[in-house]
């Protein structure tokens, strides 16, 4: 007897966590998921302490100076743990991480206790300088689908779902790390944009997911004004879409950031959440 396709899970979320007046909001949409796929939450978050410089460069490392910066960033620690907590509310299998070192390395090696990172879309105005991570590093250090959130997003149902596809591997990783949402999705529009669209093969990224129990169309479209990413943001606003699903930095990174890139756009301007694997 052949058995149906397995349902996948995330079995534990990690969100970042810092200062900003959207940190709540990030740990609720991270607590909404927790709650739908019966997750452990794990709240995260680490500042270096900042010491002071003298007019050569020079730091300042009285020790004085030292424990007031590791006072100043146990504080803040503090401060962002409560977000967390606040942003929690009543869920019941919650855990809290956080130390004295650089956000990047260390919510990179803590990742490895998740299947999912939650970070937001870019530093808002209010964002703490020394607590924030870059969505581009976490993307490409940690190891883990990272689902990238516009600061004012408290929840993603993700029941229509937008798989930006081009045949790379990071694409194919990123569908294989969407289907826990694409499994539970009323809607799956496998997108493919561009003049060598039709050669990407969407058809068969559509019958993949049709093997894990997943309704799909593909969707076939040219770029807006050159840009692949307004094509995306643009098919997953008419689709009513809350997630975008997308590979992140096909090409290299530096390269992206030098001419422009899917990812980087997507990181910018996108209006809902998407998620990204490298």
């Amino acid at each position: 007897m052949i058995s149906g396709p397995t349902t996948r899970n995330f079995a534990s979320i990690m969100v970042c966590v810092g200062l900003s007046s959207g940190a709540e909001n990030r740990v609720a949409l991270a607590a909404s998921l927790a709650a739908r796929f019966g997750s452990r939450l794990i709240g995260i978050a680490a500042e270096e302490a900042a010491l002071p410089y003298l007019e050569d460069g020079l730091t300042i490392a009285r020790p004085i100076l030292v424990e007031n910066a590791r006072n100043a960033a146990l504080e803040d620690l503090a401060q962002a743990e409560t977000n967390f907590r606040r942003g929690a509310g009543h869920l019941p299998d919650i855990e809290w991480r956080c130390d004295i070192q650089e956000p990047a390395a260390f919510i990179a090696r803590q990742a490895r206790a998740a299947d999912l990172v939650v970070v937001a879309r870019s530093a808002s105005p209010s964002s703490h300088r020394l607590m924030t991570i870059d969505p581009g590093d976490a993307v490409m250090q940690i190891g883990r689908p990272v689902l990238v959130a516009p600061h004012d997003c408290r929840e993603t149902l993700a029941r229509s779902v937008v798989v930006a596809w081009k045949d790379t591997r990071e694409a194919r990783r990123a569908v294989l790390d969407a289907l826990p949402f694409l499994q539970r999705a009323e809607t799956v529009t496998v997108l493919s944009v561009g003049d060598d669209a039709s050669g990407q093969n969407p058809e068969d990224v559509c019958a993949y997911l049709a093997r894990h129990g997943i309704a799909s169309r593909h969707l076939i479209r040219a770029p807006l004004s050159g840009s692949h990413a307004d094509s995306i943001i643009d098919a997953a606003l008419e689709e009513g879409s809350d997630l975008i699903v997308s590979g992140a930095y096909g090409h290299n990174r530096m390269r992206e950031w030098i001419f422009g890139g899917v990812t980087g756009d997507l990181l910018a301007a996108s209006p809902v959440p998407c998620l990204m694997s490298h």
